[in-house]
């Protein structure tokens, strides 16, 4: 197999398969990126109906709350009844309208939790300030007298007082009653107040059990059995700020280094902790990939095959191609023979003709010159086969190239003459110098040949020769036509004839030039078109070194 046919049949092979593969590559790479999005998506929807099962319970206690601070009494003794009769409550407080607290007393005996509650609750009376804050363009609280240490106010008589018109006035211009969830971190953990101001600027606020609303959330939430099928297939943690595991449940147990598929941090109060997805790992493309595999290799082995295939065919089409070649050279061959004969015994009947008898005389002039044009094509048509089996040679010999370029012209001369095309000859290689006679006969007569049919309307054909050093040049120039500058090169290409109408109706099989150019080539020179002011004209260079014995 040629080198060229093993390229086209790789690139008729590995172009479409590399170009499968690419586009293979992009289709799995979004298909990943598909999978992994849908999956976080799925993950991410899990996460939040856990979040939104939390957020229900807190607005729950939030509720609650807000009912236990609507009591009318808030002594001393009623506000430690609501520690004493609510599990969910761990400690409760009071601040007037100036941030001063009134209860847990601060003047008065303290039971053992609310020493604890000041103690935890540093960080809550440096951040007072935050239960005061107002909205914008709203009315400042208002500030009323402080209280006795011993009075025993109520919630109603606390938004009811008014001591004077203008304070009256504040009170009505106060906004409504605000509340909402402080949170600080205090030895292992978080803590959460529910606090409520009322219209007067007192802050009303309760902490919560912080155990106790744990084990509420946990209780909300999927058991931890891992044999319990209801459980999803991954594992979900409920994560404090600090990163430790508070509650988890699911039926995997990943790795320990291994990162969340997806985290969503829960709504306030309890912003700080999230919940983390670990999820086993997925196929992520992978049937994908094998199938693309699979369907790459069934279109590879159906591109080998066909390019085999066309392979197969193309060089059955050479090789019969080829016999054709080898069928018309052998018949060429026979038929050079028996042409010679006619050709040799016609120039000698020639000779013989009476001078008086003039029809004779031109009819033996006509075979004798389609005898010699059918001698041409055979010799171009046997030159064409011996190159198309790479036996082209050259065997140079001794002589004078004017001596061949005046005999080729002469036996051009009536066929010319015959079209009215006159012949100029201007001789300038007399030298005797080595060349292959037949090749440069061939190349001239390939070339005096087209004038005869393309360019006899002209009526003239020029002829020059000239010898430097080892080089002979021959010009063979026409006033014909000429070739279209876009043809320049085509005409030397195999079987390529001009489509215009310059040619049309006239015989010829398209190699001349082309075995002229490969000639003079082999010759090691060229053939080539040079620039004529009407016309065409060629220019054939040949390398003719000066045969032995001959003087510098």
């Amino acid at each position: 197999m040629k080198p060229r046919l093993v390229i086209i049949f790789l690139l008729i092979v590995l172009l479409p398969m590399a170009l499968m593969l690419w586009l293979g590559v992009r289709v799995v790479r979004n298909e990943q990126e598909m999978l992994k999005q849908r999956f976080r998506d799925v993950l991410m929807g899990r996460l939040d109906d856990t979040t939104a099962v939390m957020q229900r319970l807190m607005e729950e206690r939030e509720r609650e709350m807000l009912r236990l601070t609507e009591l009318r009494a808030f002594d001393a003794p009623s506000m430690r009844k609501i520690v004493r009769e609510n599990p969910r409550v761990l400690q409760v407080f009071l601040l007037d309208p100036r941030g001063n607290r009134i209860h847990p007393p601060p003047d008065g005996p303290l039971c053992t939790s609310e020493r604890e509650f000041l103690q935890r609750a540093g960080q809550v009376w440096k951040d007072k300030q935050v239960f005061y804050r107002q909205p914008e363009g709203s009315a400042p609280p208002s500030q009323p007298q402080a209280m006795p240490a011993n009075a025993k106010p109520s919630l109603r008589s606390l938004q009811n007082k008014q001591t004077v018109p203008q304070q009256a006035q504040i009170i009505r211009a106060a906004p409504d009653q605000a509340y909402g969830w402080y949170t600080w971190y205090w030895g292992s953990g978080l803590n959460l107040i529910f606090w409520r101001r009322s219209p007067v600027g007192h802050v009303f606020g309760i902490e919560l059990n912080r155990a106790r609303l744990l084990a509420d959330i946990i209780a909300e939430l999927p058991d931890t059995d891992p044999a319990d099928p209801k459980l999803p297939s991954g594992r979900i943690r409920m994560v404090n700020a600090k990163g430790e595991a508070i509650y988890q449940w699911g039926r995997y147990e990943p790795p320990k280094d291994m990162r969340p598929a997806a985290q969503v941090a829960l709504s306030p109060p309890l912003g700080a902790w999230r919940l983390d997805y670990f999820a086993p790992p997925a196929d992520s493309g992978g049937g994908l990939v094998l199938n693309l595999i699979a369907a790459g290799v069934v279109i590879g082995v159906a591109l080998i095959i066909l390019a085999v295939y066309f392979y197969r065919e193309s060089a059955r089409e050479i090789r019969e191609a080829m016999q054709r070649v080898s069928f018309v050279s052998q018949v060429s061959h026979e038929l050079k023979t028996p042409l010679t004969n006619i050709r040799m015994y016609a120039e000698l009947l020639e000779n013989e003709v009476p001078e008086d008898d003039e029809k004779a005389a031109q009819h033996l002039g006509i075979v004798v010159s389609e005898s010699q044009r059918l001698s041409r094509l055979i010799n171009n048509v046997l030159t064409f086969a011996r190159k198309q089996r790479d036996k082209l040679t050259l065997r140079p010999s001794p002589g004078a190239v004017d001596d061949l370029v005046a005999s080729v012209i002469e036996s051009f001369t009536p066929a010319l003459e015959s079209r009215d095309v006159t012949v100029t000859f201007n001789s300038g290689a007399a030298e005797t110098v080595r060349f292959d006679a037949d090749a440069v006969e061939q190349i001239l007569g390939n070339l005096f040949s087209n004038v005869e049919k393309y360019a006899a309307a002209g009526g003239a054909m020029d002829v020059a020769s000239r010898q430097e050093g080892d080089t002979t040049t021959i010009t063979v120039s026409d006033k014909g036509p000429g070739i279209p500058r876009d043809q320049r090169e085509k005409v030397f290409d195999p079987f390529h004839r001009l489509s215009d109408k310059l040619t049309d109706g006239v015989a010829g099989t398209g190699i001349g030039l082309s075995l002229a150019r490969d000639l003079a080539r082999l010759h090691g020179g060229d053939l080539r078109l040079v620039p004529s002011e009407e016309g065409a004209s060629f220019e054939v260079t040949l390398n003719t070194p000066r045969a032995e014995g001959e003087a510098d």
